[in-house]
C-alpha cells in the first residue's frame, strides 16, 4: 500500500503543471533560439538584436512580479542550471532558462550598485521591476593598448545618463562598445538579463573604470602579483613597520596595476589622501603623468564608497536619485540638466536644496539621515555654488541676505565652509571647477 501510494505522490508531482514563472520565461528562451539558432557565431552575432526585440514583445514587466519570482523559487524542487550559484553578482541571482549558448536570469538588487565596468559577454536586459539610473561612457586610452593589458591610463567621459523604469529594455554589447555604470534607486530593484554564457574570457578583458580614466582588470589571476598582495595583507596585520618597508620596496618597481590596487586598498583602510599622495609619488616606475592619475583614481575610489554608504541609509527614491547623480555625473551643468529634464522643474538648484535639506534634518519630513552638519547657512552658501559662484560671488550673494558687515566679518569661517563643501564627499566632483 505504502508502495502504491508513493507511485501516486511521484504521479501527481510528475503531472503537476508547471509554474507560471517557468512557462513564460521557457517560452521567451525558445522564441529566442528560435531566431538566433543553435550555432555558436550565428547566435553570438544575433543575440543583441533577437533578445532585446523579444524581451520588448514578451515585457515581462508586464506579467511577472517579484512576489511571482519568490513564490517560484521557494517551490520550486528543480531549477535550470544556475549561473554565479554563490550569488556573487546581484542580491541575489536567478537563472530562468538555459540554452546552449544563452542564459536568461533574474537580477534582484538591494543596496548594490555596479562599479563602471564593460561585458565580456553580450545580449540585452530589461527592467522587471523598480528603477535605476543608467549612465554610459566613453573611454580614450592615452596610448594604444597591448593584448589584454591588465591596466589602462586614459580618459573616462560621460556619454549620457538616463532613468530607466518597468519595462525599458537596452543591448548589452561586447567589449568598450557598452561602457556603463547602475544605480539602483528603489528597493528592490529588479532586472531582466538574457546573455551568452560560452565567452572565451582569453580573448577579451571585462574591465573596470575608475574616475577620471583608470581601466584595469579585476579578474586578473597573475601568480606572482596575486602573493604580493596576500604576504603584504598579512605584514599589515602583524607588523606596520616590516609592512611599510615592503609595501615602499615594491611600490619602486610596480606597474600601474599593482600601484593602483596596493595603493587603493591601503587608502580605503586608511582614509588618508594624504598618505595617498606620498604612495603615489613613490611609484617611480611609472611616468608623472600616471603617478597622478593613479591618485586621483584612489581619491575617486573614496569617495565612492562613502557615497554608496550613505545610500544604504537612505531609502526616499528622490534622495537615492541625488546620490546616483552625484556618484556618477561629474559636472556641475550636467548633474542640473539631468535634474531639470527628469522632474520638469525650471530651478534645479532648488530641487536639489530641498533634497539637501531634507537629508541632512532641515525640513519635519525626515531627521539627518546623512549625520552631516548643514545649518542655514550652509545651504544658503550651496545654493550660490550650485549656481556655479566661486568664492567671491558666493559671498556676494550671500551679503544680499545677510547684509555686507556679518559677511566680511565672517569672511574667515564662510571661506573656510566654502572649501569644506568643496571637498565634502557628495559634491567633490561637481563643484571641482568652481573658483577660490
Amino acid at each position: 500500500m505504502a508502495s502504491v501510494q508513493n507511485q501516486l505522490a511521484a504521479l501527481r508531482i510528475t503531472t503537476a503543471p508547471p509554474h507560471r514563472v517557468e512557462s513564460f520565461f521557457k517560452a521567451l528562451g525558445e522564441a529566442i533560439a528560435a531566431e538566433v539558432g543553435t550555432e555558436r557565431d550565428a547566435v553570438y552575432a544575433r543575440i543583441e538584436s533577437v533578445a532585446a526585440a523579444q524581451l520588448q514583445a514578451f515585457n515581462p514587466s508586464a506579467h511577472i512580479t517579484h512576489a511571482d519570482l519568490i513564490d517560484y523559487v521557494l517551490s520550486a524542487e528543480q531549477l535550470c542550471r544556475q549561473h554565479d550559484l554563490d550569488g556573487k553578482f546581484a542580491e541575489p541571482p536567478l537563472s530562468l532558462y538555459r540554452g546552449e549558448h544563452f542564459d536568461i536570469s533574474a537580477l534582484t538588487w538591494l543596496d548594490g550598485t555596479t562599479s563602471i565596468h564593460q561585458h565580456g559577454f553580450c545580449g540585452a536586459f530589461h527592467v522587471l521591476a523598480g528603477s535605476s539610473i543608467h549612465s554610459r561612457y566613453r573611454f580614450e586610452p592615452w596610448q594604444q593598448a597591448s593584448l589584454k593589458q591588465r591596466a589602462i591610463a586614459g580618459q573616462l567621459q560621460l556619454r549620457d545618463i538616463e532613468v530607466l523604469r518597468p519595462g525599458d529594455t537596452r543591448v548589452i554589447a561586447r567589449g568598450d562598445a557598452l561602457i556603463h555604470a547602475l544605480f539602483h534607486l528603489i528597493r528592490p530593484s529588479l532586472t531582466i538579463v538574457v546573455r551568452t554564457i560560452t565567452d572565451d574570457p582569453n580573448t577579451e578583458v571585462q574591465y573596470d573604470y575608475r574616475w577620471p580614466g583608470l581601466a584595469v582588470d579585476p579578474f586578473q589571476r597573475h601568480a606572482a602579483t596575486l602573493r604580493k598582495l596576500q604576504t603584504l595583507r598579512m605584514l599589515r596585520v602583524l607588523n606596520a613597520e616590516d609592512h611599510e618597508r615592503h609595501l615602499l620596496r615594491v611600490l619602486g618597481n610596480a606597474d600601474l596595476f599593482l600601484a593602483y590596487t596596493l595603493i587603493g586598498e591601503q587608502t580605503l583602510i586608511g582614509a588618508d589622501l594624504v598618505e595617498a599622495q606620498r604612495l603615489c609619488d613613490l611609484c617611480v616606475a611609472l611616468p608623472p603623468a600616471q603617478r597622478e592619475l593613479l591618485f586621483q583614481a584612489v581619491h575617486n575610489d573614496l569617495v565612492s564608497r562613502s557615497i554608496v554608504e550613505l545610500r544604504r541609509k537612505l531609502h526616499d527614491p528622490d534622495h537615492r536619485f541625488l546620490l546616483a547623480v552625484l556618484l556618477n555625473v561629474f559636472d556641475r551643468e550636467e548633474l542640473l540638466g539631468l535634474v531639470r529634464r527628469e522632474f520638469q522643474y525650471s530651478d534645479p538648484v532648488a530641487k536639489v536644496l530641498a533634497w539637501v535639506a531634507e537629508m541632512t534634518g532641515n525640513t519635519e519630513r525626515f531627521g539627518n539621515l546623512l549625520g552631516l552638519d548643514f545649518n542655514d547657512t550652509a545651504l544658503d552658501m550651496l545654493d550660490a555654488m550650485l549656481r556655479g559662484h566661486g568664492l567671491a560671488a558666493t559671498l556676494s550673494q550671500m551679503a544680499q541676505k545677510y547684509g555686507a558687515a556679518a559677511v566680511a566679518a565672517e569672511r574667515d569661517a564662510l571661506g573656510a565652509l566654502f572649501h569644506g563643501l568643496k571637498r565634502c564627499v557628495l559634491f567633490h566632483h561637481v563643484f571641482a571647477k568652481l573658483g577660490d
